[in-house]
């Protein structure tokens, strides 16, 4: 797939936006938590320890095989260590408002793409309610949407929806 070639105007506001970005308090706060995140041995290994073992507990899953009382367990112990190690917490915060504040710009790109202008911050926010509502509560006590649904019973988010709750509409 070729990207396409942003026009003179386009470029000089997304370097714009970009240089805006960089120098954003939030972001500039963010990439120092991620900076002290991977300076840190111990939190870089419990992270990397929940992660290989919820990645292992999810392709048995995966497989048909629910995870054991046990396995949950240390899984939960491995993951309230990793909150309580105030980098990886940290690391884990700073993922989040990153990841917060591209999503709100994506938003209001898209958005500015179907309504043919900027959005205003009360569409922004409708729109945001209207896709909270959309999200479909699963039967596992968490919240997913149809796009996280594989329609074969599972989620992104390693719930299950063999009940039909997947909120893709197909079952």
């Amino acid at each position: 797939m070729n990207t396409p070639v942003l026009n003179d105007n386009l470029r000089a506001a997304t370097e714009a936006l970009c240089n805006l970005l960089a120098k954003e308090d939030q972001v500039v706060a963010s990439k120092a938590k991620i900076g002290l995140f991977f300076q840190n041995p111990e939190a870089t290994k419990l992270f990397e320890e929940v992660n290989a073992y919820g990645e292992e507990l999810r392709n048995k899953h995966l497989a048909g095989m629910p995870p054991t009382e046990e396995e949950i367990s240390k899984f939960d112990t491995l993951r309230e260590n990793v909150v309580k190690n105030d980098a990886a917490r940290g690391f884990l915060e700073a993922r989040q408002t990153i990841d917060e504040l591209l999503n709100t710009i994506n938003h209001y790109l898209g958005m500015s793409i179907d309504l043919g202008r900027a959005p205003t911050p009360e569409e922004i926010e409708e729109a945001r309610q209207r896709a909270m509502s959309a999200q479909t509560s699963c039967s596992c006590g968490g919240s997913c949407d149809k796009e996280s649904c594989d329609c074969d019973g599972n989620c992104d988010h390693g719930h299950d929806h063999k009940d039909g709750g997947c909120g893709c509409g197909n079952h």
